[in-house]
């Protein structure tokens, strides 16, 4: 492997390889991509976390949301079916009177 003069292109086996779009994951910089990068490994900071524990408190509410859905779904089912034998009820009471 080797680079040019101007350090924008490198050459891999090839292959010529744009480099000045790209941008190391672990350093932020450009130029170069993290497996190459010369710096240590950065430590994940505080904002890496909150966003972390947001992400994990928004599915955990979505799941609770769910069961919620459910619990609803379940509630009307049963009054859709209580409903359903009240007017039966009401029909033979209006037979019979007749």
């Amino acid at each position: 492997r080797s680079g040019n003069v101007a350090g924008a292109r490198e050459t891999v086996g090839s292959s010529m390889v744009q480099k000045y779009g790209i941008q190391c994951y672990n350093c932020k910089e450009f130029r170069h991509v993290a497996r190459e990068c010369q710096k240590p490994k950065r430590a994940k900071d505080a904002a890496y976390h909150r966003e972390k524990m947001l992400l994990c408190k928004k599915e955990e509410a979505g799941i609770h949301e769910q069961i919620d859905q459910n619990y609803e779904d379940a509630d009307l089912s049963k009054e859709r079916k209580l409903l359903a034998s009240l007017i039966e009820k009401l029909k033979c009471e209006i037979d019979e009177s007749k």
